[in-house]
């Protein structure tokens, strides 16, 4: 049964907001200032995303979600608890952006409007940039580079 729109977009919304709280705890726990910096890209990106989601849900008649659910905030409790320096914050950030990848992905297999699929495919692959940088830098190892 396809969803409303609006119910779609509100998810995403929720999503995003969840992302700006798990970024904000990956950032605090990080040594490096390269890490911090492209992590707060991110979560700046995912900021933009609310802002965008919420216009649109807002043009189509409807009210844009305002908070953030318990699974967001069993997110950001988990990527508090488990960030301890950029390693462990990165490992924690690639678990949260596999699952928006996978909300976006899901997103789009709904019936959208022509504007909210535009939305959402820019901001997946936003989403896809996210996760290829901080799996890239896991293999990299850049905690150990920026010493």
């Amino acid at each position: 049964m396809a969803r409303d729109v609006i119910e779609v977009l509100n998810d995403l919304i929720q999503l995003d907001r969840d992302a700006i709280a798990a970024y904000d705890r990956a950032i605090e726990a990080c040594e490096h200032a390269h890490t911090k910096e492209r992590l707060a890209s991110f979560r700046d990106d995912h900021a933009r995303h609310v802002v965008d989601l919420t216009a649109h849900v807002t043009s189509l008649g409807g009210i844009a979600e305002r908070t953030r659910d318990l699974k967001g905030k069993l997110i950001e409790g988990f990527t508090a608890i488990t960030s301890q320096g950029d390693q462990s914050a990165l490992l924690a950030m690639r678990g949260n952006e596999e699952l928006t990848n996978r909300q976006y992905q899901a997103a789009l297999d709904e019936s959208l409007t022509a504007e909210a699929r535009a939305i959402v495919e820019r901001n997946y692959t936003d989403e896809q940039r996210h996760l290829a940088w901080i799996k890239d830098a896991l293999s990299r190892k850049v905690w150990e580079q920026a010493a």
